[in-house]
């Protein structure tokens, strides 16, 4: 835990839930599990607030509670996740992704659940106002929350979820260990731990999913529920140029019973963000290979990760599942810019004429031949596959080949990346060399990486104390004898990984924090001018505004707008330093 990240995420509690909520995270974040009898005098808040506060941050997963015997008192203690705190800021990506990948429909619902934190279906269907739509529209709702709970964008809430991940795992194995007739060994204690572990990997890879339940309907023309969508306003609309949802749903209806998921209204959901970091991972990975080659290696990535990620549950996950050239070629888009990804012939030219000397034009990527196709494509995952990142290694030869993604190597080439684009901005091009250098040879004294980077002694010298300053490089002492004499010693520059990313997220989180404090002061500084915008004489007039007054209302948009994609950029590199390292304590404990 860092001094940097408990200010982060006691300005984004400030900004979601206000001033009352910010201060029992403080205290909690400072001091750790407490009980209420603790928290109250810290926090310096009425019991009842305090309470309160608690209901709400335990309803969005914010905070944990776990029950522990003193005397003869059950006392609860509470606990704060400062990584879902985070998460708080990753809510637009969040809802982008959904969108992209369950339209509008599916974004809605996901929105619902989301902004409540745990919601029940039939809570959800009051808000977006489905019981006055048609028979239809319901459908297509039921069906789009079906999807949305089967592809586990949404899943299951339980009332053992609201407990401390440790103390659900020391409930566990007391649980398992209460089993066995005499005390376990370590072997053993730790094969029941394994165990646990693999319980919930199990339950998560099963095909029944929790909330979900098979009944017969009446099926309904896709074509038909095709044309549902939902409003700007979050509630399903129909359209139909031959009547209301209601009549085109009876109309479609051919009463043929078939086995449909339908969704116990009764069980509570929540978002799944574990999974949805998965895909913004993954986007990552695919913008790599795109950015180092081209729009169609970032393709055929996109589909390897498509064809994956159902089995993938976290980004701690190391290794992804063996996918076959076939499954890779069937998933790869139609659209994908394949025609001029790479040159499959043995023409030094490349360029092809026709009998008449004109130059042959390749089609376009819908139009290439299934042979045309697979052949760029098989010649795409030779170049991929030995890549020297190797995210994507081949493990088998037979038929076409079989390819897996190391997440592994893919964490560490990100974070090597996102380091480097940090050390360009704050220091420029030359430290970022100086920093290339040692990645590649290692461990090396100043007078050789000077010869490398082609720099004088002395400026070389100056720019590795500053990266050493900064924590993203490190020194190791070689004695030449047994007293270890400062003055005969060899010093080699060498990079500390963790040490590394320890700098790397501390720069992140304080980044974050200035660009929230930018835009707190960038508005109380146009308080006045924001209040008068709201009054109903002016919503109803504009023209009370001065032209001057206009300006700045723009100057305070492009600022907000600015600071937001600002926002957005740190905090994907928070998802690359942080929720991908596999070694993290916090990810160990949370996941």
């Amino acid at each position: 835990m860092y001094t940097q990240q408990v200010g982060l995420c006691k300005q984004i509690v400030r900004e979601h839930y206000g001033p009352i909520v910010e201060a029992v995270v403080a205290v909690l974040a400072r001091e750790g599990r407490l009980s209420l009898r603790q928290l109250v005098p810290r926090a310096k808040q009425t019991p009842r607030n305090v309470r309160q506060a608690l209901a709400v941050l335990i309803q969005h997963g914010i905070v944990t509670h776990a029950m522990s015997k003193e005397g003869s008192l059950m006392v609860t203690y509470y606990s704060v996740c400062l990584k879902n705190i985070l998460r708080l800021q990753r809510a637009g990506l969040y809802l982008a992704l959904v969108e992209e990948r369950m339209g509008s429909e599916g974004l809605a619902v996901f929105r619902t659940i989301m902004a409540n934190g745990v919601s029940t279906i039939c809570n959800v269907r009051e808000v977006l106002g489905v019981a006055e739509m048609g028979k239809a529209a319901k459908l297509k709702f039921n069906a789009v929350v079906a999807k949305l709970v089967r592809d586990r964008y949404i899943i299951a809430v339980n009332t053992v979820d609201t407990i401390t991940k440790a103390d659900r795992i020391m409930q566990a194995e007391v649980s398992e260990v209460e089993k066995l007739t005499i005390p376990p060994t370590a072997k053993e204690l730790l094969a029941i731990r394994r165990k646990i572990l693999e319980r919930e990997e199990e339950e998560y890879q099963s095909s029944n999913v929790v909330g979900i339940k098979r009944r017969a309907s009446a099926d309904i023309s896709a074509d038909h529920l095709s044309k549902l969508h939902m409003g700007a306003d979050g509630r399903a609309v129909a359209f139909s140029s031959h009547g209301t949802g209601e009549q085109n749903g009876h109309s479609h209806a051919n009463g043929e019973q078939q086995q449909v998921d339908s969704v116990d209204d009764k069980q509570f959901f929540r978002a799944y963000f574990d999974r949805l970091d998965v895909f913004l991972r993954n986007q990552q990975i695919v913008n790599y290979f795109t950015d180092k080659y081209n729009a169609g290696a970032g393709a055929l990535l996109k589909a390897i990760l498509r064809v994956t990620e159902q089995h993938t549950r976290t980004c701690r996950v190391k290794l992804s599942e063996t996918v076959s050239s076939t499954q890779i070629f069937q998933h790869v888009s139609p659209d994908a810019p394949l025609v001029d990804a790479i040159d499959t012939s043995k023409d030094m030219f490349h360029q092809k004429y026709d009998a008449s000397g004109n130059p042959v034009v390749e089609p376009s990527s819908k139009e290439l031949s299934r042979e045309r196709r697979s052949e760029i494509i098989f010649a795409l995952l030779e170049v991929i596959h030995t890549d020297s990142s190797g995210i994507v290694a081949k493990v088998d030869e037979r038929g076409t080949g079989q390819y897996r993604v190391n997440f592994e190597r893919a964490a560490i080439t990100l974070r090597e990346r996102c380091v480097d684009a940090l050390v360009h901005e704050k220091f420029g091009s030359v430290h970022a060399r100086l920093l290339r250098v040692l990645r590649d040879k290692q461990k090396l004294d100043e007078k050789v990486v000077a010869q490398a980077t082609m720099l004088p002694i002395a400026a070389c010298r100056e720019r590795l104390h500053d990266l050493a300053l900064a924590g993203v490089i490190d020194t190791i002492e070689i004695p030449r004898s047994a007293d270890r004499n400062p003055s005969r010693m060899f010093y080699l520059w060498y990079i500390n990984s963790d040490k590394q990313m320890r700098s790397a997220m501390r720069f992140v989180y304080q980044a974050m924090s200035n660009v929230i404090e930018r835009g707190a002061k960038e508005a109380s500084a146009r308080a006045l001018l924001v209040a008068k915008t709201r009054r109903q004489d002016v919503i109803a007039d504009p023209s009370l505004l001065t032209d001057g007054e206009r300006k700045e209302l723009q100057n305070l948009a492009r600022i907000k707008q600015r600071l937001a994609v600002a926002s957005v950029r740190l905090d994907s590199m928070l998802l690359v330093v942080y929720d991908t390292d596999p070694h993290s304590a916090d990810l160990q404990l949370l996941q």
